[in-house]
């Protein structure tokens, strides 16, 4: 029989990138995914996870049917009809025994690449009642959120990549991984040609990594702080800023309450403190400075090797204080930075969202730690579980995350998760978290479901939408997420609110019409959209940043609180090398991964490992060779993995990815990182964020017996 085939229209949902794809449907399957050229904004770029979406969908691994965890701690199929009432009845009796605080929500990266889930799924959750919401941005970046609560926000909008003449990108790889944590715009999509365009049109651009990294190939200047030392560097840069005059005066006189006290506080951050903490040459600060200073449109960036890593509140602070400093913000009468497409226009104004601190007084959970923007930190999930008291969380429901995997101290992590009297996992494939749980969901996955881009339009450079319609049938026995949560809520007796109505769940609607509500306060209606198969670009609007408010005007940005101050006179103290750890293990990303998403695909990853690189030069100080058995420890732990010689590295420093391996040692897909990171070295104060990058670790060839 003669197959069928044809080409269908989509975007790829496995990062914020949302690129524009063609996929090659054969009886039904996607037989090949390539990029789209007519995409207004992606314009043909695919990376190689993409390109492999139909394994995504189609590989042996996928669940096709919900699951359910037997007596024998096997699983078995269920109807996911009955896994819902299952699980309302037994959650329903957690909260009758325990209180709605024993119920939490973890929710990961990949359900918010589903415009429904992520509000259906917070739906839900404000109808339990419970205050246990967390998230994988506090395990990553919730530095910013941080930022914004010590120093406020000034709401006139950022400048632009487009039309800059300068950029610093801090701690992140966009050339591999989408540098999308600031939600500025930038570097997001088809990385390469973006920065390469940049460049060409004079655009100088600073990288801080401590690796050479395939983005530092196209920087005009890289500095290789040592791991851990970004906060101090940052600092550095600031002090020739405020010293050499380099700043602007008026941006800070109209919008800075205390520049006077951050000039103080670097004052003792000189180029030569620098050098010696960070090992950067003097020279190489203040060249960097002042070319960051002197361009007249663009901004620092930071990705999650700063989040990640020491001191990461006081690093994001002063990259937002450099931003400040030199002024890269949009003034009045400027042409606002409106990306809402199908979303609601905010108006820009030219002042200042004062800090709130709003984690001084927010709900306070049993560990001592306060919410942050109504999330608790995901660094003390574990302990939320673990440690005893009538409110301790006995519950769980994961969307679209692996916890196993992310979260620190993975040894503890994998008790607590163990030790749930019912764990909920949302996953198309038997995660490490989804192994260990009572009930595992099946859901639809990207190329099954319906779609938009609202979520994403913080993301893109330009006003851009798109939707999808479903390109390929799911099998049977799934179910989209957001209906999960939807029936989950009816189940419970919840009433759910959606875009303003109160959803019926005898009559639900389906995904289009949900998608289409999304969009009614936004500029494009939805049948003109469904109408664009590769996307419509809004175009601008008109609207400028406008005025201050009277309340607003007296608002002032805090550059240098007391508690930062404290956080910077730490940071210029610390130790640089532990002799029982003389080396600094830093987390870095890949083309082929999301997190744990694309680590077990065949033939997707090279080797399908996840190896210790080092130095060469280090490599023979230590005595091992390339290829050889290593043991790499912490202070939290241990791993064995396979040394791999890698010029890239400063000295001192061992490079591996975050999310791989697996709670099955049978299982043959590299190491978790987290088995060496925790709070033993202690934490951030606001946010409870340990260290998982920067980590200091000793590396030694695996003894005989372990190899």
């Amino acid at each position: 029989m003669r197959s069928v085939t044809s080409r269908r229209t989509s975007f790829c949902r496995l990062c914020a990138s949302s690129c524009g794809v063609l996929l090659d449907v054969e009886d039904g399957r996607i037989a090949r995914v390539l990029g789209d050229a007519r995409h207004p904004i992606s314009g043909g770029y695919t990376c190689p996870k993409g390109r492999r979406g139909g394994d995504l969908a189609q590989g042996p691994d996928r669940l096709t049917t919900s699951l359910r965890r037997t007596g024998t701690g096997s699983h078995e199929p269920v109807p996911v009809a009955r896994a819902v009432a299952e699980i309302a009845d037994r959650l329903r009796a957690v909260v009758d025994r325990h209180g709605p605080d024993a119920v939490a929500l973890f929710m990961g990266t990949q359900q918010n690449f589903a415009a429904l889930t992520p509000p259906m799924a917070r739906a839900w959750f404000t109808g339990t009642g419970s205050h246990k919401l967390f998230s994988t941005m506090t395990i990553d970046q919730s530095a910013k959120w941080v930022v914004a609560e010590r120093m406020g926000t000034y709401l006139g909008g950022r400048q632009r990549f487009e039309d800059a003449d300068v950029w610093l990108l801090a701690g992140t790889n966009p050339v591999v991984s989408g540098n999308g944590g600031d939600g500025d715009g930038a570097v997001v999509q088809n990385p390469s040609v973006t920065l390469r365009a940049a460049r060409e049109r004079g655009l100088r651009l600073i990288v801080v990594d401590p690796r050479r990294t395939e983005t530092t190939a196209l920087a005009d200047v890289h500095l290789a702080p040592r791991p851990g030392t970004d906060a101090v560097l940052l600092a550095g840069l600031l002090h020739v800023v405020l010293a050499e005059n380099l700043h602007d005066a008026d941006f800070c006189r109209r919008y800075a309450a205390d520049l006077d006290a951050l000039a103080d506080a670097v004052a003792v951050v000189t180029p030569t403190v620098v050098q010696r903490i960070c090992d950067v040459p003097a020279y190489r600060v203040r060249a960097a400075a002042r070319v960051f200073a002197s361009g007249d449109r663009g901004m620092a960036t930071s990705g999650t090797g700063l989040c990640m890593g020491p001191h990461s509140n006081l690093a994001e602070h002063l990259v937002a204080a450099l931003n400040v400093v030199c002024g890269r913000y949009l003034r009045e009468g400027e042409r606002a930075d409106d990306r809402a497409v199908l979303t609601r226009h905010v108006p820009a104004r030219a002042e200042v969202a004062p800090p709130s601190r709003a984690y001084e007084h927010g709900f306070r959970s049993r560990t001592g730690v306060r919410a942050l923007r109504g999330e608790l930190p995901s660094g003390v999930l574990a302990d939320e579980i673990l440690e005893p008291g009538p409110d301790r969380v006995r519950a769980l429901i994961v969307s679209g995350g692996n916890p196993a995997a992310a979260l620190p101290e993975r040894a503890k992590a994998l008790r607590a998760l163990r030790s749930l009297d019912l764990l909920v996992c949302v996953d198309p494939r038997m995660s490490d978290t989804a192994r260990l749980a009572h009930y595992v969901i099946a859901p639809t996955t990207m190329y099954e479901r319906a779609d938009h881009t609202a979520i994403m339009e913080p993301f893109f450079p330009r006003p851009f939408a798109q939707f999808t319609p479903a390109v390929i049938e799911p099998p049977p026995g799934v179910v989209d997420d957001w209906r999960f949560f939807l029936d989950l809520a009816a189940s419970s007796g919840q009433p759910v609110k959606f875009a303003g109505r109160i959803l019926d769940p005898a009559m639900p609607p389906t995904s289009e019409q949900m998608l289409a509500m999304m969009t009614e306060r936004g500029r494009v209606p939805f049948t003109d959209l469904v109408a664009a198969p590769h996307g419509r670009l809004a175009g601008d609007t008109g609207a400028v940043v406008g005025p201050a408010t009277v309340e607003g005007a007296g608002h002032r940005l805090e550059l240098m609180p007391a508690d930062v101050r404290a956080e910077l006179r730490a940071a210029l103290t610390d130790t640089a090398v532990l002799p029982r750890f003389p080396l600094r293990l830093t987390v870095r990303r890949i083309r082929e991964a999301v997190n744990s998403t694309g680590t077990r695909v065949p033939g997707l990853v090279p080797g399908g490992t996840n190896p210790a690189s080092l130095h060469p030069d280090d490599l023979v100080a230590l005595g091992i060779s390339d290829g050889q058995q290593v043991t790499v420890r912490s202070a939290s732990g241990r791993l064995r993995a396979t040394a791999r010689a890698d010029r890239t590295l400063a000295r001192g420093t061992v490079s591996m990815t975050h999310c791989f391996g697996s709670a099955d040692p049978r299982d043959r897909v590299g190491v978790n990182v987290n088995a060496l990171t925790g709070t033993g070295d202690g934490v951030q104060s606001i946010n409870a964020m340990p260290t998982m990058t920067a980590v200091p670790v000793a590396v030694e060839p695996a003894p005989e017996e372990d190899a």
